[in-house]
This record gives structure tokens, sequence and C-alpha cells, in this order.
């Protein structure tokens, strides 16, 4: 009779262990599914991004090409140069924001009365076309399939001009007429103040998102000057969009799982609005401070190897640091130097000259903008 209890106990042990094992097996097949379906989330997502890059890549070549039936330099918008075409093909503007700087070429023999009467029309336009009005009508935004509308029937035009400073219609008509071949051009140089009242123009948009994720705002300013000099309409052949030329396919993800939970798809539309993309880069190079350089505890050292992985990645500056692509041990050998000594050994191993060039401009920017603007 003593045995019974024994027996009934193996037996109920026994199916318990039966029920975990189903349980146990149910539960690993799940996370099986769970993976895959994840994996298969992660696959269609990527496989939008490089789509919207081919996409891209192909508008602008597309666009090129056409350009380049009338002109022997096709050239297309840029990080720092704006460049619009008439819809025959016969007129090409560019605003140049680095050399501060206006040229209205035209083909065709026309006489000097003309083409001074051409730019000053230009002039008088762009002094009236937002940023968001130009990406409208922008061919390469049009034909990649992503054209920007914000704006509803209902609200006013935006009153900021794409120069950021309203400038002297008259001023065309005093410039000389430069030819070459079939082509003549008049440039306009913008005033110094010009410079200034971009700044003044994403001053406020730099100041909220700096306190908000602990940055300077001296450096963001310092940012926007050397990625775009404050073109709001900046991009790159990478691409990358806007004043803080934000790359959607890898610093895109970093910002929007940050602050949305899962990657999305940051496009030329969200990306030329100014608050948006000073946002962006702003919570990007709080995760550059504050994930992939966390172990490095002086914080100098810390902003340098932020600023050069801005322009070049992370593991490009762990590989300078240390000829491997190790955070970790990036960090400990910033450690075991000064600050002053970081941003040497970067100047010296960093491989690409644009980014040695791109830490001392930054640095020297925000010195700048810190006595400048009193911050």
């Amino acid at each position: 009779m003593l045995k019974k209890p024994t027996i009934y106990l193996a037996i109920f042990s026994f199916s318990v262990s039966v029920a975990v094992a189903q349980d146990d097996a149910e539960f690993e097949q799940y996370l099986k599914e769970q993976q895959a379906e994840f994996q298969k989330f992660q696959n269609k997502r990527e496989q939008e991004f490089q789509a919207f890059v081919e996409r891209w890549k192909k508008a602008e070549q597309a666009y090129k090409n056409e350009i380049s039936e009338k002109w022997e330099d096709a050239k297309l918008p840029d990080k720092k140069r704006w460049v619009e075409y008439s819809e025959d093909k016969n007129r090409r503007t560019i605003v140049d924001y680095e050399n501060n700087t206006i040229t209205v070429e035209v083909l065709g023999e026309t006489d000097d009365s003309n083409v001074l009467g051409t730019a000053k029309s230009e002039i008088k336009r762009l002094n009236e076309t937002s940023a968001e009005e130009a990406a409208e009508s922008d061919p390469i935004i049009i034909n990649a399939g992503m054209a920007v509308n914000n704006r509803s029937q209902q609200q006013p035009k935006r009153s900021e001009s794409l120069l950021g400073y309203k400038v002297d219609e008259q001023k065309a008509s005093q410039q000389k007429v430069r030819r070459s071949g079939n082509r003549a051009s008049v440039t306009i140089k913008m005033p110094d103040t010009a410079l200034s009242e971009r700044v003044k123009r994403v001053l406020p948009a730099a100041e909220t998102y700096a306190l908000q994720w602990g940055l300077p705002t001296e450096l963001v300013i310092a940012v926007i000057h050397t990625e775009s000099s404050f073109n709001p309409l900046a991009r790159s052949h990478i691409p990358a969009f806007g004043l803080m030329q934000i790359v959607p396919t890898s610093a895109g993800k970093d910002i929007t799982q940050f602050l949305h939970g899962q990657q999305r798809l940051l496009s030329p539309e969200y990306l030329f609005d100014p608050n948006r993309n000073i946002q962006a880069g702003s919570v990007y190079f709080h995760l550059l401070l504050n994930r992939y350089f966390k172990n490095v505890r002086n914080s100098q050292s810390r902003f340098y190897m932020a600023i050069a992985a801005y322009n070049t990645g992370p593991g490009n500056v762990a590989r300078a640091m240390t000829n491997t692509t190790s955070l970790k041990k990036a960090s400990k050998a910033a450690n075991q130097m000064s600050p002053a000594q970081v941003y040497q050994h970067l100047m010296t191993y960093l491989p690409a000259t644009e980014t040695k060039n791109y830490l001392t401009k930054v640095t020297e920017r925000e010195a700048h903008y810190q006595q400048a603007l009193g911050l």
C-alpha cells in the first residue's frame, strides 16, 4: 500500500515532464517563428532601403543625361550648391552657398542686356522661392517618385527665401557679362551678412535639439556649416540629404530606431525640412557620443571621435585608433591618451584626407561660433 503513492507520483512527474517538454518545444518553435518573421521584416526593410537608393541614383543619372544634351558640364545640385535649369534647359542658375554667389548662365546668342535681364529676373524669383517650393519642382525628386508637398492649400507660402537672405535685384544689372563659346554668364556676389542670416535662421532649431540631446549649440552649427554651408536642399551622391547630411540607409536607421523603436526610411521630403533634419543630426551625434563611444572617459576625446565618426562612421574611427573595428578597443586606447593626443592620433591615422579636414573644420568652426554667438 505504501508503494501506490510513489507509483502515482512517478506517473504524475512523468506527465508533468512530458507537458513541460511539449511546452518547451512549442515555445522554442514559437521563438523560431518569431525570429523568422523578424528576419523577413528586416530583409524587406533592407530591400526597401536599397530600392530607394537605386531609384534615387537612377533619377539623378536620367536627369544628368537629359541636361548633357545641351550642357557639356552637366551639373546637378550637391551638398553646397543648388542648381536649377529652365524648362527648355537653355538657362542654368547656381546658388553656391559655400562661396556665397549666384551665377546665371544662358545658352545661345543673346546681347548683354537680355542676359542681365534674365539674371535680374532670376534673383527676383529666388528671393520669392522657399526651399520647400524649390523641392516641390525638383525633377530628380519627382522622377524618383518622392514629390515633396507638405503644404496644404490653406497654408500660406513660406516666407523664408531659398537664399536665406534677400538679395538686391538691381545688383544683377551692375555685373559684367562673361562669354565662353555660346554661353553667357553673370555672377552676383552676396554680402558676408548673407551667411550670418543663414546662421540665424537655423539657430532656434539648433539650440532646441542641442539642449534636448546634450550637445553644444555651437557644435551643431559647426556641423551644419561644414556639411552643407547652410544649403537647405543639400544632397550628395551617397545619397545624403539636408543641412546635416543624413544618410537614410546608415545613420537614418540608428536615428529612427532610437526615436520610433523601429527602423524607418527617412525620405528627402522629411530630411529637407530644416527642423526635422537638425533633430535627426543631433540625435545621431548623441548616439555617437553615448552609444558608440560611451566608454571613452574624457568628454573632449569622445567629441573628437564622434566628429570624425559623423563623417566616416564609428568603425573607421575604431580602425584609426586600433587597426580593428572594435569600439571597445578603440575606447580603451583613447582612455590611455590625453584629448590632444587623441586628436593628433586621428589626424595621423584616419585613412581619408576628407575626414581629417572635416575634423579640423568642425573643431575650428565650433570655437568660432562659440565666440561669435556668445554661447
